[in-house]
């Protein structure tokens, strides 16, 4: 028996030593939409294993926008979401790589579902472009809230150019729930800029256009400034 116990402990930690981690990524972000004039404070925590496998966890924060309190940092701080994600990078050439994956996250009273499927083809020039589809459920726990389907397609294209790169992402969705200006869909726009200033530090922004409320036909601009700590 002890000898098939050290059995069992030697091919585990050989799984784990095979899944060994590639990189990890601590993600601290800033975000500010100057329509509904809410900031919210991210902190995300991201590995990914030599064999392909990838997992993250982020926690975020909301904090102005109410009436009162607009443009206040840090003022009435409340809970935003917790995301979770697992994803798999499977390379079918030197050019091409599928990515499926799942998303969960948990917001107030809702937890949201969101299996994926991405693609994606890099140019050997640094120029690379991909597309995603996602399948995007949320469960609503609020007695007499219906639940909430929503088809999400995404375009990117971007280049990267030694230490930087830049990245511009188009967003498409289709919802059984009023979206954006009365109807049952959205879109978005997001562009986003890093530079990698040596094997430690990323930093980056991101501008993108979104939806201020489903009710109406009006767009805000969100901004976004973050850093990135390899390790």
């Amino acid at each position: 028996m002890a000898n098939k116990k050290k059995k069992l402990l030697l091919a585990c930690c050989t799984l784990l030593m095979s899944s060994q981690l590639y990189a990890t990524t601590l993600d601290f972000r800033h975000e500010y939409a100057d329509s509904t004039r809410i900031n919210k404070d991210r902190i995300a925590f991201i590995h990914s294993f030599s064999n392909g496998i990838g997992f993250y966890i982020d926690a975020s924060v909301k904090s102005g926008g109410v009436d009162g309190e607009k443009d206040k940092l840090f003022s009435d701080v409340v809970n935003n979401a917790i995301e979770m994600g697992l994803s798999y990078n499977h390379k079918l050439n030197n050019n091409i790589t599928l990515q499926p994956g799942l998303i969960f996250e948990t917001v107030t009273d809702t937890s949201i579902y969101k299996p994926y499927l991405k693609a994606q083809y890099n140019f050997d020039s640094g120029l690379y472009i991909a597309g995603r589809y996602r399948f995007d459920y949320a469960r609503k726990t609020k007695q007499g809230v219906d639940d909430e389907k929503t088809n999400r397609f995404d375009g990117f294209i971007g280049y990267k150019y030694n230490k930087f790169k830049v990245e511009y992402d188009y967003t498409q969705m289709y919802s059984d729930a009023i979206k954006y200006d009365n109807k049952k869909r959205n879109y978005e726009h997001n562009v986003a800029f890093s530079y990698q200033i040596n094997s430690t530090f990323t930093p980056y922004i991101e501008i993108g256009n979104m939806a201020v409320s489903p009710l109406s036909d009006a767009r805000q601009t969100r901004y976004r400034v973050g850093l990135q700590f390899h390790f």
